[in-house]
C-alpha cells in the first residue's frame, strides 16, 4: 500500500533554510527588529553567534519619567559618579562593543557599517557625556562610505508649554553654559551622514563644516545663548539640504534659506522667530505649529506648487481682528496647496468667517472639537471655499472642558401581537428632539459636495448633537459619495448600532461604508 501524501518525505525536510541565508540578509532582518531582540538571536545556535554584527540599525530609546526617582539615591557620593542613566548605558555599550570585539577576534566576520544610530535619554546628566563621546566615536568612524541616520535626543518631553499670562509672550531661558550635551567637532565633517536628528544639545559648529551628502535635519530645543547663529551656519554649510525641521528654539531670530531648494520645510514652536526668508520654487510640503504669525513672518519665494501643508495654531487670541487678518493672510500664501491639514482647535466663528479661497485643494484634514453650531458653521464656510475637494477628513477631538453630553434616553412603544401571544415586542429609537437640521437655502453654495467629494471620513463620532447635524449635512449632500469611513467612539453597543443605521439613512449616494 503507498503511504499518504502527507507522510512522503521531502528533500527539504528538517533544514533550516532561514540559516542558510547569507550574514547580510540576516542581520538586515534583524534590523527591523528592537536592538535588545536582535541581540537574543545569538542564543538561537552557533550559526546566529556573530550575526548582530551584520545589524545596521541600533537603537534605545527611555520613557519618559523613567528615572524620575532615580535622584533621590545616594549615586552623588558614589566613587564612580554612577549616572541615573546606567541601564540605557550599558545596553548601548554592549551594543557597539559586541559588535566591535567579535569583529576583531576574527578576520572571518566583517563588520556591516552602521546605517542608523538612534537614542534618546530621559534626561542627560554631566556622567552620560564621556559614554555618548565614546559611542559617537565608534559610531562615525566605523560608518565607511555607507549612509548614516543619526538621531539624537537627550530630552524626552513635551517641547512646548503654553504659558497662563495673558499675552503668552515666551521669554528666552536663561541657558546656563555649563549645561546641556556639546556635540563633537568630529559629527560636523563625517560624509557618510545622510540624516541629522538633534534635541535639546549644543552645536559648536566649526568653522569648517564638511556634510556634502546631508539631506535631512531636524533640530529640537537647541540649548546656548548663541544658538540661532549656530543653527544659520549649520544650514548655510549643507549644500544639499532637501528637508528642514526646526522645533523649539527659543533663540532663533531669523533663518534664511535662499541659497538652496528646499522639498519639506517645518517650522514648530519657534515664538521667537520674527523673519523666515524660503526660496519655495521647488517646496511641496510646509509645517507650521505656533502663534498666529505677523504676515512678515513667511517669505517664500518662486512659485510654490504646495502639496501638503499642515498648520496647528497653538496660541490664538479669540475675537481679536489682528488676529483675524494674519490668519487670512498666512492662508492666502499657501492657498494653492493640494492637501491641506488644519487643527482648529481655539479657533472661534471670526477665523471660519475670513477662511480664503483654495481653488487646488483635493484633500482637506480638519482636527479639532465640534464644540457647538458655529464649529459647525465653520466647517460647512470651509467647504464653500473649496470648491475641487475631493477628500474630507474629520478627526474630531474631544474638548475636555465641554461638559459631558446628555444621556442617551429611548423611546419605548409596546405592541401586542396577539390576544394569546404572551411575547411583547420592544422597539427603541434614538431621541432626536434636539437634533438641528441644516438651512436648505445654504446648500447651493456647496458645490463640492455635490460634485467632487468622493469620500468622507470622520473619527471619534459620538453622540452629540454637533456631531449628528455635522454627519447629516454631509450625507445628505454628497451626491457622488464612492467611500465613507465612521469610526464610533466608545459607547455602549447598542447606541453604536442606532448611530450606525442613523448615519446609513443619511446617505443619498451608495459608497463604500465602513464603521469602527
Amino acid at each position: 500500500m503507498a503511504s499518504p501524501p502527507w507522510k512522503k518525505s521531502s528533500p527539504s525536510r528538517g533544514t533550516d533554510r532561514i540559516s542558510d541565508l547569507p550574514d547580510n540578509v540576516l542581520g538586515h532582518v534583524l534590523s527591523f527588529l528592537p536592538t535588545k531582540e536582535a541581540g537574543r538571536a545569538a542564543m538561537l545556535g552557533r550559526r546566529w553567534r556573530d550575526i548582530f554584527c551584520s545589524v545596521h540599525t541600533i537603537s534605545f530609546e527611555e520613557v519618559e519619567g523613567e528615572r524620575k526617582d532615580d535622584w533621590d539615591t545616594y549615586f552623588w557620593e558614589a566613587a564612580d559618579r554612577r549616572s541615573c542613566s546606567g541601564i540605557l548605558l550599558d545596553c548601548i555599550s554592549s551594543a557597539l562593543l559586541r559588535r566591535r570585539n567579535r569583529c576583531a577576534s576574527s578576520t572571518s566576520v566583517l563588520p556591516v557599517p552602521l546605517r542608523s544610530f538612534h537614542f534618546a535619554f530621559d534626561s542627560c546628566s554631566g556622567w552620560d557625556k564621556v559614554a555618548v563621546d565614546q559611542w559617537l566615536f565608534d559610531v562615525l568612524c566605523r560608518s565607511g562610505n555607507e549612509e548614516l541616520h543619526l538621531d539624537l535626543r537627550f530630552h524626552i518631553g513635551p517641547i512646548c508649554k503654553r504659558r497662563k499670562d495673558e499675552d503668552n509672550d515666551e521669554k528666552e531661558p536663561k541657558d546656563n553654559e555649563g549645561w546641556g550635551y556639546v556635540l563633537p567637532i568630529a559629527l560636523f565633517s563625517c560624509t557618510a551622514i545622510r540624516t541629522l536628528c538633534l534635541s535639546h544639545c549644543k552645536l559648536n559648529v566649526p568653522d569648517t563644516v564638511d556634510l556634502p551628502f546631508l539631506e535631512a535635519l531636524r533640530l529640537t530645543g537647541i540649548r546656548g545663548n548663541d544658538s540661532g547663529y549656530m543653527i544659520q551656519r549649520l544650514v548655510w554649510s549643507c549644500s544639499r539640504l532637501v528637508d528642514l525641521m526646526l522645533e523649539a528654539n527659543a533663540c532663533l531670530k531669523k533663518l534664511t534659506v535662499l541659497d538652496k531648494r528646499l522639498q519639506r520645510f517645518a517650522l514648530r514652536c519657534c515664538h521667537n522667530i520674527a523673519k523666515v526668508l524660503i526660496d519655495a520654487s521647488e517646496l511641496r510640503s510646509l509645517e507650521y505649529s505656533g502663534s498666529v504669525p505677523e504676515e512678515s513672518l513667511l517669505s517664500l519665494s518662486g512659485s510654490p506648487g504646495l502639496a501638503s501643508c499642515t498648520i496647528r495654531f497653538c496660541r490664538v487670541r479669540p475675537n481679536n481682528e489682528s488676529e483675524f487678518v494674519g490668519f487670512r493672510r498666512f492662508l492666502e500664501k499657501v492657498s494653492n496647496s493640494k492637501h491641506l491639514h488644519l487643527h482648529h482647535r481655539g479657533l472661534d466663528s471670526g477665523f471660519f468667517a475670513v477662511f480664503p479661497m483654495f481653488s487646488s485643494l483635493k484633500r482637506l484634514e480638519l482636527q479639532g472639537p465640534i464644540q457647538s453650531s458655529d464649529s459647525v458653521n465653520g466647517i460647512r464656510r470651509i467647504l464653500e471655499h473649496t470648491p475641487n475637494l475631493e477628500v474630507l477628513s474629520l478627526y474630531m477631538d474631544t474638548n475636555p472642558q465641554k461638559q459631558k453630553a446628555k444621556p442617551i434616553t429611548y423611546r419605548r412603544r409596546l405592541e401586542e401581537l396577539d390576544d394569546d401571544d404572551e411575547e411583547e415586542e420592544y422597539e427603541r429609537s434614538i431621541v432626536v428632539d434636539n437634533l438641528l437640521v441644516p438651512d436648505e437655502s445654504g446648500l447651493s453654495s456647496m458645490p463640492c459636495l455635490r460634485h467632487s467629494v468622493k469620500e468622507i471620513n470622520m473619527v471619534n463620532y459620538q453622540y452629540d448633537v454637533q456631531h449628528r447635524t455635522l454627519a447629516s449635512l454631509l450625507f445628505c449632500n454628497a451626491l457622488v459619495l464612492e467611500r465613507m469611513c465612521v469610526v464610533l467612539g466608545k459607547g455602549q453597543f447598542a447606541l453604536q448600532v442606532d448611530l450606525k443605521k442613523e448615519i446609513e439613512s443619511w446617505l443619498v449616494a451608495k459608497p463604500e461604508k465602513s464603521f469602527m
